[in-house]
């Protein structure tokens, strides 16, 4: 069976799912990696402040070593990421931030995303899709959880999705709780990653302070909102080791957070939740 994961940027499908990646690919799976928003600016107009965010060219070469060491196969869709786009930003945190007035116009790239999954099903009917819940508000993930909810709904294909706590909602329970569905998932372990360490703690209160009073859920109509869901955990046990071998290979991320910082997160975090990655579904209608 195919199994595509979809990611907004180069590392996200990793950090997210990467031993659930490492475990399918084990078990003779096919996978699929697709990363949506890999087109970046010229780097040469830049301020050097930005350089480490934005030099794909470093990025790709990045992903291509840490999906190389999980076996899986990847492709990117080249569509510029928001926070380079026109028009531009006041501010880099306003990627955070969902202009509400604006509705589902504000997602230019909707039907790009959708045309692909169409390319999935047309190749694979039976194919699974793992795509991110959007927790943490960060616009070009919440494109990618609006494009799959619409499509999955408006062509009755439940069964053949699977909806990812996205790495924002691991760092911290306040994220959670400001996603619809991430509610549901905020009970879950007994320690709070985000306490892992002071600078952990600081990262993500700062990151709780700019997503806040805004809800994906209000761009939506009923027929999306009015599903079921079910919590869905995956065991990981084992393939704990691979995935952070893989994560560690996006060396220019990584390097903002220290390899050390993130190797006790994400130690915790697996421990936390039972050695099990987090994932959505809609209940069979």
């Amino acid at each position: 069976m195919q199994h595509v994961f979809l990611g907004a940027h180069l590392d996200d499908a990793v950090a997210s799912c990467g031993g659930t990646i490492a475990k399918l690919v084990y078990n003779r799976e096919d996978v699929l990696v697709i990363t949506v928003y890999t087109r970046g600016p010229d780097i040469k107009s830049l301020p050097k402040k930005f350089h480490k965010f934005a030099n794909y060219d470093l990025r790709k070469k990045e992903d291509q070593i840490a999906l190389d060491r999980l076996s899986a196969d990847y492709k990117w869709l080249d569509i510029e990421e928001r926070a380079y786009r026109t028009p531009l930003l006041k501010k880099p945190t306003d990627v955070f931030k969902i202009n509400l007035s604006d509705g589902l116009k504000q997602f230019l790239n909707i039907s790009e995303i959708q045309a692909e999954l169409d390319k999935i099903f047309e190749k694979n009917p039976k194919a699974k899709i793992h795509t991110n819940l959007g927790v943490g508000n960060h616009f070009d993930h919440v494109e990618i959880f609006l494009a799959s909810l619409m499509y999955m709904v408006d062509n009755a294909l439940f069964d053949n999705f699977l909806f990812y706590l996205d790495s924002y909602g691991m760092f911290s329970t306040k994220m959670r709780k400001k996603h619809y569905l991430g509610k549901k998932i905020i009970s879950l372990g007994t320690k709070k990653p985000e306490n892992s360490s002071v600078k952990w703690f600081m990262i993500t209160s700062v990151m709780n302070a700019m997503i806040s009073g805004h809800r994906i859920e209000k761009l939506l109509s009923s027929k999306y909102l009015d599903l079921e869901w079910e919590l869905k955990t995956n065991s990981i046990k084992g393939y704990e080791k691979t995935k952070l071998s893989a994560l560690m290979c996006y060396e220019s991320q990584v390097n903002l957070f220290g390899k050390k910082t993130l190797e006790k997160f994400f130690n915790r975090h697996h421990k936390n939740w039972d050695s099990s990655e987090i994932f959505m579904k809609v209940k069979e209608i």
